[in-house]
């Protein structure tokens, strides 16, 4: 978000002084790691962004709203998508699906 806060505010020449974002994150998670049944979920995240500017809050107002709709994170929350998983073992490609959930016993 600051990143996108940074990048719009140039290109609207909005003075920004200082800004942070607070994000929080509400999970669970349920199932077990030793039966392989883990899982976690995701129950929304909330977002608060303070700004220090002389500029007019109409301007902020915009820049933020451009800030929101330009940032990859909240894009990606806001509307999933499909996410591709794959994996090497000592360089060579692994198949994790190939095999049983439950990690075997050392």
């Amino acid at each position: 978000m600051l990143t996108q806060l940074v990048r719009y505010g140039r290109m609207l020449k909005v003075n920004v002084t200082k800004a942070r974002c607070q994000v929080k994150a509400h999970w669970t998670s349920q199932g077990s790691v030793f039966a392989g049944t883990i899982s976690s979920t995701c129950h929304g995240i909330e977002t608060h962004v303070e700004i220090e500017s002389d500029d007019d809050v109409a301007r902020i107002a915009a820049l933020l709203r451009n800030a929101e709709g330009g940032c990859y994170a909240q894009s990606a929350i806001q509307s999933p998508v499909p996410v591709v998983g794959s994996a090497t073992l000592n360089g060579e490609a692994i198949d994790y699906e190939d095999y049983p959930r439950r990690a075997p016993r050392r």
